[in-house]
Formats: C-alpha cells, structure tokens, sequence
C-alpha cells in the first residue's frame, strides 16, 4: 500500500522525493528493523520507551554516549541516512517511515554535523578529556579518505563484501536497478550526497575457500590464479546472503558450475576471484546506465584490493583504470581527516593536490583477450 500510494503520488507530482519512497525497501543489514523486533517482543524495552527513558543510535552513538558516559547523545547525517529512517531531502528523521513500523521519534538522536565538536572523551576513562570532533559512516568516511570531493568521483571498497559509491554533488539520486541515496558528509553549509549499491560475499568467499583448505593465506591466491590460463569453464556464484544489485535475489545459493575431473583447487580459487570481478562489472554497469554522471576516477580500498588479479581484471572488465593506494585503510584516513577539519586544518578536502595516500598502485587499463575471448564465449559483450 505505502510502495503503491506513493508511486501515485510521484504520477501527478513528479516529487522526487516520493519516487525515492516508492522504491525504499527495509534490508536485514539495517538496525531498523532489529529495533522493531525489539520493541515489539522485549517487555523491558516496551517499558522503557513508555517511561520515555529508551534511545536508539546506531555504533557512532552509542560509542559517543559510553565515552561521554551518557552527558552526549547525538549522531552525523552520514550514519543517519544509512539506516533507513531518515529523510535525506528534508534533512531530517523521517515522521512517514517511523510511524509506518511503528518507531517513536522520540528514540532517534539529534542529527549533528560529520565534522562537529562532539564534546569531550570523559577524563576518567583515558586521563584527559579528548575531543570528539567528528562521527561519519563507515563508507563514507572511506570515500572522504579516498579525496572522492568531486561529482563523479567514485570508490569501490572491497571487503567482506563490496561496496560501490559515487558522488552526485549536492543532488540525491535513487534507482531502480539498486542504487540508493546516502548523505556522504556534511561539513557547515555543505552537503555531499552519494549513490551507493553493494554485493555481499566478497571476502566472505575467499574466507570460506581458506577454510576449505584451498590455500593457507588469502596473499597466495593472486598467484594461484595467474598461474592458469583461465579457469576451464569453472564458475562460482558468490551468493552465500543472496544475490545484492542488480538482481536482487535474496534466495540465490553460493555454487561452483562446470566442474570436470580436471578441476583443481586453482581453477576453484581462480573462478572464486573472478566472480568477484564479474561483480564489480555488474555494479559498475548498472551504475553507468542509471546514474547520468560522468565518472572522474575510481579509487578502491578494502583488503580484497590488495589482490593484484581481481584488480587488474575489474579494470579490464569495466574498461577503466583503477587507482589503489598503498595504504587501504581508507576510513581510518577519513575519520581522522574529517576530525582534522574540526580543530582548525586547513580545508585540504577541497583541494585537488590533496591525495587520500602520496604513493598510488594504478591498475592500468589493458587489452586483456583471454578475458575477453573468456566473455565472449559465455555471450557477454
């Protein structure tokens, strides 16, 4: 009812805001559905929010009331806008959603700046009050390291599962195939919005196959994989949670196909890589057809990027070049630069020369056939 009022809605008044809200869908990796279970099956809980002595936040904010020791609770618009709840064209919490799974608003934080005098680190915890001078969201916070400042920047973090963002500017852009609109940051009067879809199983996958005893350290399979021409035929489907954008199968299985008796475990740790890269190629796609922004550069991050194989062949896949920094902890470098900001640094963010690491890998663009040939005979072009 609420998907199809909406969508009537969006006919007369072409709000693009009601089209966002008629495409929104809750996830099971959103903390907003867990606080519905909770307060419709916990009686303490019920209590609580009956006696108005009940709040919800997601990590950032119950980090910052533990070391505040409960005199600070509030969240940024980066960690707000991800959880479902909070309306990214109006700025704030959103009444519409709340009401509809039965959310007090009550429960939900203030909204504060990325970038903001938090309060301090309470004394008695480390000695001396530290200031707490920024809360951001973990990908956001990658891409602010990753310097992806301008529209059309786009990073691709590759962990224990795979995340694609781009800048859109100051303008929120949602999809059909599976994009959503995030808030990147907001520093003063600036607002960032991106555009983000994810995959699972990434990491997930190559942990998996280290468990099986394909091979003893995750370093090993870049080798292992350029070791053989292709994979003979051998696919994998990386789908342990499902299948993410932008074929939104929750019920997918994880499988090998085109086993044979020849298979062996390079050719299993080979397909594995490669359905990460066929991934990415997918996101990519996906993201090119339905957000009208020309991408700038790419930058990844995440420790899947280390691998020189599935590095060079999203590269291939996608036809672009990727530049991965030496250091890949990129939302460490985000947090910390967005912190800077607030005690008195100079605006580097909004400075070109400022890179998010000094010494960049680039994975060149290169003609690879096999690939090619390899997608082409599976009828991909």
């Amino acid at each position: 009812i609420f998907h199809s009022s909406c969508r009537v809605l969006h006919f007369f008044t072409r709000s693009k805001r009601l089209f966002t809200a008629s495409l929104f869908t809750f996830t099971t990796q959103q903390t907003s559905l867990r606080l519905v279970w909770i307060l419709q099956n916990l009686t303490e809980v019920q209590k609580a929010v009956e006696e108005e002595n009940c709040c919800f936040g997601t990590i950032d904010t119950w980090l910052l009331y533990k070391l505040t020791k409960g005199s600070v609770y509030a969240t940024d618009f980066s960690n707000a806008s991800t959880t479902g709840l909070f309306d990214p064209y109006k700025m704030c919490w959103s009444g519409m959603i709340t009401s509809l799974i039965s959310i007090p608003l009550s429960l939900l934080p203030p909204v504060r700046d990325t970038s903001h005098n938090f309060g301090s680190v309470d004394e008695e915890i480390f000695g001396v009050p530290i200031p707490i001078v920024a809360l951001v969201a973990d990908q956001q916070s990658a891409m602010f390291g990753e310097c992806c400042f301008q529209t059309g920047d786009v990073k691709l973090t590759m962990g224990t599962g795979t995340f694609l963002d781009i800048n859109t500017g100051n303008s929120l852009q949602q999809t059909t195939g599976g994009f959503y609109p995030l808030i990147g940051w907001k520093i003063g009067q600036e607002v960032v919005c991106l555009a983000e879809s994810n995959a699972g199983d990434t990491g997930t996958a190559i942990k998996w196959a280290q468990q099986l005893d394909l091979f003893t350290d995750a370093a090993e399979t870049e080798k292992m994989a350029k070791s053989l021409e292709d994979s003979e035929g051998v696919c994998f489907v990386p789908s342990f949670s499902g299948l993410q954008a932008p074929l939104n199968d929750p019920w997918a299985c994880a499988s090998f196909m085109g086993l044979k008796p020849s298979t062996s475990k390079y050719h299993l740790v080979r397909a594995i890589l490669e359905s990460i890269a066929f991934r990415n190629k997918q996101l990519y796609e996906m993201m090119k057809k339905e957000i009208h922004i020309p991408v700038r550069k790419i930058r990844a991050d995440g420790g899947v990027c280390k691998n020189g194989f599935v590095m060079q062949m999203t590269s291939d896949l996608i036809n672009e070049n990727i530049d991965r920094p030496a250091d890949i902890d990129m939302s460490c470098l985000g947090a910390a630069s967005l912190a800077g900001l607030a005690v008195g640094m100079c605006e580097i963010y909004k400075n070109e020369s400022f890179l998010a690491n000094s010494s960049l890998q680039i994975a060149f663009l290169l003609s690879n056939y096999k690939i090619l040939e390899s997608l082409e005979s599976l009828g991909v072009h």
